[in-house]
Formats: structure tokens, C-alpha cells, sequence
């Protein structure tokens, strides 16, 4: 069973997230982890095929387990976005999901189809409103920007452009 652990910046344990209220694991491999605008905690558990998140104490809220019945969510990268959206890379369908931050599916913000392939991880830079896109299969970056700021940030789908930095 895999958990969680929170350090303040001296090195104090703050927390360890590791149980629901009922005593039940909520991890067993996790992988990627990102804190959201509101406190939650955010995991990807590869071996659970689920994105789990917690509340700031530690409490679950939520699984993400995919938009549809169809396929199963292989979650690697996350990050959050500056709309507190949960951006979450899916190897097996080659693309990202967006969901908001009470775990609703919105949408697949990069497939295939803008040149993703085995997205692995994700970094969001809330300055320039730019998303990065590792590549476990091609050993590249690609740099999207999918929201825009005008005096509000708005949504830009699909995304206007796109860069391939090879590493």
C-alpha cells in the first residue's frame, strides 16, 4: 500500500495520506503528485489506473478513472492549471484530460491528433499560460498554449500552437 507524506520546510512530517475514512487504502503505486489552488492533493496511481485527490487534511474526495467505460486511464504526469483545472496524462489513448477540480470529465485537451504520444509528464506555467508535454516515447517537449489571457483567462481549444523541443 503506498502513501503520501507532507514536510513543512524545516523537515517535520506534517501528514501522511494513506486511508479513506473507512480504513481503505488509497494508493498502491503512486506516481505523480501536484497540489491544486485549493489545497487538494493530487496522485496518480499507475497500479489503480486512477488519479486519486484529497483534501488539504488528508481527506478523500474523489477518483478519476477515465471519460469512458471504453478505455482504462493510465495515468502518469499531472499538473493543475491556473483555472484549478486537473490536467492528467494517459499513456494507453495517447492523450490528456482536463477535468475540473470536482473530478468531472471536460474534455481531451491533446490527442494524437496534435502529435502526442506517450504523453509522461505534465507542467503547467501559470506566466505564459503555456502547457509542457513530455514524451516518454520520443524523448521530446511539446509546448502548447490552450488558455489566453485578455483581462480573464480563457479557454484556446485547440490549443494555437504547438513547439517540439528535442531533449
Amino acid at each position: 500500500m503506498g502513501k503520501v507524506t507532507q514536510y513543512n520546510v524545516t523537515r517535520q512530517q506534517i501528514q501522511t495520506i494513506q486511508s479513506n475514512n473507512k480504513g481503505q487504502g488509497l494508493y498502491k503505486t503512486p506516481m505523480y503528485i501536484t497540489e491544486n489552488r485549493n489545497g487538494d492533493v493530487i496522485v496518480s496511481d499507475f497500479w489503480r489506473y486512477a488519479v486519486v485527490v484529497t483534501d488539504c487534511e488528508g481527506r478523500y474526495r474523489f477518483s478519476y478513472r477515465g471519460d469512458t467505460s471504453e478505455s482504462r486511464l493510465n495515468p502518469r504526469g499531472i499538473c493543475t492549471d491556473a483555472l484549478s483545472h486537473i490536467l492528467v496524462c494517459d499513456e494507453d489513448t495517447h492523450s490528456v484530460h482536463m477535468i475540473d477540480k470536482d473530478g468531472y470529465f471536460l474534455l481531451r485537451i491533446l490527442t494524437q491528433k496534435q502529435g502526442i504520444y506517450k504523453p509522461a509528464g505534465l507542467c503547467y506555467d501559470e506566466k505564459a499560460h503555456l502547457l509542457l508535454v513530455g514524451s516518454r516515447w520520443k524523448n521530446c517537449v511539446y509546448v502548447y498554449r490552450y488558455i489566453k489571457r485578455k483581462n480573464k483567462l480563457k479557454y484556446l481549444y485547440p490549443p494555437l500552437e504547438m513547439r517540439e523541443d528535442i531533449l
